[in-house]
């Protein structure tokens, strides 16, 4: 260090240009810096979504997902976990990889497996690849309305022109549509109608398809429509293009029925429509229509940039939209980071002031008051710089640690500061080139212990397995990057500006600490003998604070639920509740909650969306309610609670979006302590899993064992009399292919037209298909040109089915949950496992205990084993300072009780928020210790200086001339952190707060470690005096008497 000081005044002018250059390049660049309200927190994944409408979550098992999983996914490199979800109508497929994995060379194998999925049977429509997305990918979401275009006209707006334009927003990850209705031309037949006319349904699916250009049906002529080819002259080639004639569904209806006796047209054997598809989902009901666009993101984008390029995106929209309503304001991520943008951005200028004020005042110098404007910002400059340089942007995490980096780095100039001014005053006719080197490597060494030892508490944390390491690695990060900058700050910008910039030596005299420094030393004095008492008040604030950290850690989420001015109200009915009844109860809600007070908006959905983020049935659905700026945000969570609370039989949790995805997160990844069962057959499942929970009731230490069953839904079954349809002349691959074709519809062919797409259905009229006596009155026709009715050749009953069926690795399977207590783990997995053994299992079934809730007891070992190499890691260091192992190890213990103080504030406020406020005691720790060490270096340095002078009076004489710097950066640190708290907004009160409790705690600990604790230790720890040098006449002496033996 002395080294680099030297240099440092050697090449002060270029020092303070490179420190001009950071601060200038620190205003360009950083305003760029992504910003978030969370860091990514979401492992590497990927999903297959496939839509299969029509098909129950049994049928979307066997025909879609199984073979996915199976025959296409399974194998792939780095996979971690295969999980699905089969539920009606759409399986989803998640692939979780090894951390560290590519995402995109994760994608690419994906797709390679996909490029195979022609091979699944044709009952839905192609797997497709989900984009990547953010952890928190819904950045905006958008309303349209229109009282004068219906919802069909207006989806068709939505699909085709804002859909695209959005997509070619940069960042713009996937855009969502809840309650799209695709415009599709309709042939309602009716099947008794058919039977009176003659006309079979295939006639009419035969006729419909080929009156159009192209159909997907291979077994018709136009599914090799050909092309128009051209014809040549002696000059010219002229191409040939066909027009098809049918736009509309009178032109459809004027088609001849193909193999009909007599001239029969299609509209006379079967009405001829415009309408939607079946809906998966909707926007909330209203009087006009409405539709609710969701606009995701992808990872590491910056969230204000994809918001200002979907706001111009939009703007240019509009003027193609005309009659619609665009609303922003249903959500907008943006809103809530410019909001807390500026609120921090006002309480960090006032903070910044106030710091400024403070060293002024301290040390009456316009000087200091200019060197920490100057030092404090670049170096947090450069740490934000060096993050931004390695793509991380900022958010709350990184913010909570620049917040305890600066709580660590305004006692350090202050002790830098400090330090020069003594050192002036004390030898006021030493040069500058030589007094601020040699005084700041004085105060910087035990810093830079100080530093070791921050470092070494926090390390720790950087091994916390899944999404909590990547939220508290951006915090950790954060810490100790601007803490290493403002290291390399001091002994470079301090000690130039300190040289242009003289600490004169009457900033130091602090005039009016004399009164109180003298008391001090006069009650040290007395402490002489008294240190027994110290160390025995010292030992009860200890045991107090190691009694509360159990209970202060206990049942916090890793981050706190931010007070975002969006809520979010996520319910489910009964499995089998239709979209018009959700839709219905959705939107009495809503009515309810616009009218509450505080309230500014409420928007939602039911269902899901093509390639949505939810993966769910009709019967669930979200409301996101906007809090108004004035509103008191509490009262109104209470308010919108009731309301939810009061529609019983429905299922109902209240958040933010963002706790929301950590949730769900969390929950994908740890089941808890269960045993796993895997098979085929739903029911033997079940019954295998009620053996297990038997098991589990009888082995000691499990409590509460439960089996987590997926709920059930109605459905019609069909089942095939064989008998009946042998004799009616009809296999059951007809009746399967009449009943969907009736009841869910065929596509036969599409219209192109102005570069839209739009799709020929042939299907049951709304009377075929409203009732279980109507799928029982089906007509199917036969082969001999007869008819069958449904009811006579099949047996059509309403059953109990899954509304959700759960993969793992391939495999169905069944949880039975429990609570462990009173037992260590391994004991009560050997009891299990040696039962589980004793069980018969039909082949391709098995159980087995879930292996992520021993690797969590596993990493939860894994940590104290680090938390205790860290500890003796500081012990080390704190001999190294100190050169006593004696002395290391009273200071070390002396550590606990300057950590209790942060310990006592947090439980007298009401606990800790969320466990990254735990990240607050690792200051507290840096702190402690310079100022231990600090102490301990002056004293040393007065026993040098005057070895003669008695023990006692020396450490007295060193606890009295740090007592005033002691004070000053204690109280400095403490007020730096007010106006964070106070100006910060939502941050301030739910980050920031939780952070300056601990740490105002812990510096009233710290400072009485300090003047007292310390003291007491250096008086019971003197120093063994030295030998005395032997002098000539000894030496003579000894050599006589050698000499005379």
């Amino acid at each position: 260090m002395a080294a680099i000081l030297r240099l440092v005044m050697q090449f002060r002018l270029l020092v303070l240009a490179v420190a001009a250059g950071i601060v200038a390049f620190g205003f360009t660049s950083l305003p760029g810096m992504s910003v978030d309200a969370f860091p990514e927190f979401a492992p590497p994944q990927v999903e297959i979504q496939t839509e299969a409408l029509g098909l129950s979550a049994a049928e979307v098992e066997q025909l879609v997902t199984s073979p996915m999983e199976a025959d296409l996914l399974n194998g792939v490199a780095w996979v971690e976990a295969i999980r699905s979800k089969s539920v009606p109508g759409l399986s989803s497929i998640q692939m979780v990889f090894k951390p560290g994995t590519d995402l995109f060379r994760a994608r690419q194998l994906v797709a390679e497996r996909l490029t195979q999925a022609r091979a699944l049977p044709n009952v839905s429509a192609a797997p497709v690849l989900m984009q990547p997305l953010s952890s928190t990918s819904r950045v905006m979401m958008v309303r349209l309305t229109s009282s004068t275009m219906s919802a069909i006209d207006m989806s068709i707006l939505a699909r085709w022109t804002m859909k695209p334009g959005l997509l070619a927003v940069p960042g713009v990850a996937n855009v969502a549509i809840w309650g799209q209705r695709d415009q599709q031309l309709q042939v309602l037949v009716d099947p008794a109608r058919l039977q009176a006319k003659g006309v079979t349904l295939d006639e009419v699916i035969k006729t419909t398809g080929n009156s159009v250009w192209v159909s997907p049906l291979s077994y018709l002529e136009a599914s090799t429509p050909g092309t128009g080819g051209f014809f040549e002259t002696s000059h010219q080639r002229i191409g040939i293009q066909h027009v098809l004639p049918i736009t509309t569904p009178e032109d459809l209806g004027q088609v001849p029925v193909e193999g009909a006796a007599g001239h029969l047209l299609l509209k006379d054997v079967a009405t001829v429509s415009t309408d939607h598809q079946p809906l998966i989902g909707d926007a909330l009901l209203g009087k006009d229509a409405e539709l609710l666009l969701v606009i995701e993101k992808f990872p590491e984008t910056n969230t204000m940039d994809v918001t200002r390029g979907v706001d111009e995106a939009l703007h240019a929209l509009q003027p193609g939209l005309p009659g619609v309503t665009i609303d922003t304001s249903v959500y907008r991520q943006a809103s809530f980071i410019q909001e807390e943008i500026g609120t921090l951005g006002i309480a960090l200028l006032v903070t910044l002031l106030l710091i400024v004020a403070m060293f002024g005042g301290f040390f009456r110098s316009w000087r200091t008051a200019l060197i920490s404007l100057i030092t404090i910002p670049v170096s947090l400059t450069a740490a934000a710089l060096v993050l931004d340089l390695r793509g991380t942007g900022m958010n709350t995490m990184v913010l909570a640690g620049m917040v305890l980096a600066l709580a660590v780095i305004v006692g350090d100039v202050a002790e830098d500061l400090a330090g020069i001014a003594r050192a002036a005053r004390n030898d006021p006719a030493q040069a500058r080139e030589a007094l601020i080197p040699a005084a700041l490597q004085s105060v910087r060494t035990p810093m830079l212990y100080a530093l070791l030892i921050m470092a070494l508490a926090v390390t720790p944390a950087l091994f916390i397995a899944g999404e909590n390491e990547a939220l508290f690695g951006p915090l950790i990060q954060s810490f100790l990057l601007a803490l290493v900058a403002s290291m390399v700050v001091a002994v470079t910008v301090t000690a130039a500006l300190a040289y242009y910039l003289p600490v004169g030596s009457a900033a130091a005299e602090r005039r009016p600490l004399r009164r109180l420094e003298g008391a001090y030393g006069r009650l040290l004095a007395r402490l002489k003998a008294r240190t027994l008492w110290v160390f025995a008040a010292s030992a009860v604030v200890a045991l107090a604070g190691l009694a509360l950290v159990p209970v202060l850690a206990a049942g916090h989420p890793v981050v706190p639920v931010l007070a975002d001015k969006t809520l979010v109200v996520h319910w489910n009915a009964v499995a089998g509740t239709s979209d018009q009844e959700m839709s219905r109860i959705t939107e009495a809600a809503a009515v309810e909650l616009r009218a509450l007070p505080g309230v500014a908006n409420v928007g939602g959905h039911v269902g899901r969306a093509i390639t949505s983020d939810q993966v769910g049935d009709v019967s669930s659905g979200e409301l996101w309610v906007t809090v108004a700026a004035d509103a008191s945000y509490p009262d109104t969570v209470t308010a919108v609670d009731r309301v939810i609370a009061g529609y019983p039989g429905l299922t109902s949790k209240i958040s933010t979006y963002p706790q929301e995805r950590i949730d769900q997160i969390r929950e994908e990844a740890d089941a808890g302590f269960a045993v796993r069962v895997f098979g085929l057959d739903p029911a033997v499942l079940r019954q295998k899993a009620a053996e297990v929970q038997q098991v589990l009731e009888h082995t000691a230490g499990v409590v509460n064992p439960h089996i987590d069953l997926p709920p059930e839904q109605p459905i019609a079954e069909v089942k095939v009399d064989l008998a009946a349809a042998q004799k009616a002349g009809i296999v059951p691959g007809d009746v399967r292919r009449a009943a969907a074709a009736l009841l869910q519809g065929i596509e036969v062919g599409n219209l192109y037209e102005q570069q839209k797409v739009f799709s020929v259905i042939v299907k049951g009229t709304a009377d075929t298909r409203n009732s279980l006596d109507s799928v029982r009155d089906l007509i199917i026709d036969t082969p001999g040109g007869g008819h069958a009715r449904l009811g006579d050749v099949a047996q059509v009953a309403m059953v109990g089915n899954e509304s959700v069926i759960l993969h793992d690795d391939t495999s169905r399977r069944v949880d039975v949950k429990a609570d462990i207590q009173g037992r260590p783990l391994a004991d009560i997995q050997n009891d299990i496992n040696a039962s589980l053994q004793k069980m018969q299992f039909p082949m391709s079934y098995h159980a087995e205990i879930l292996t992520q809730y021993a690797q969590q007891q596993a990493n939860y070992q894994w940590l104290w084993l680090l938390a205790a190499i860290a500890a003796a890691g500081i012990l080390v260091l704190l001999q190294t300072a100190t050169g006593s192992w004696r002395l290391a190890a009273a200071l070390f213990l002396g550590l606990v009780v300057a950590l209790s103080g942060g310990v006592l504030a947090a439980q007298a406020t009401g606990g800790i928020n969320a466990l990254v406020a735990l990240a607050a005691f690792a200051a507290v720790v840096g702190i402690a210790v310079r100022g231990a060490l600090l102490l301990t270096g002056r004293v040393r340095s007065l026993q040098v200086q005057d070895p003669a002078a008695p023990w006692p009076a020396i450490v007295v004489r060193g606890t009295r001339e740090r007592f005033g710097p002691v004070l000053m950066t204690a109280l400095m640190t403490g007020l730096a952190l007010v106006p964070l708290v106070l100006l910060g907004g939502v941050v301030g009160t739910e980050i920031i707060q939780p952070l300056a409790v601990i740490i105002w705690g812990g510096l009233l600990t710290t400072t009485l470690f300090t003047l007292f604790g310390v003291p007491a230790v250096l008086l019971r720890l003197e120093p063994k005096p030295a030998p005395a040098a032997p002098t000539r006449q000894d030496t003579a002496a000894r050599t006589e008497s050698q000499d005379a033996s």
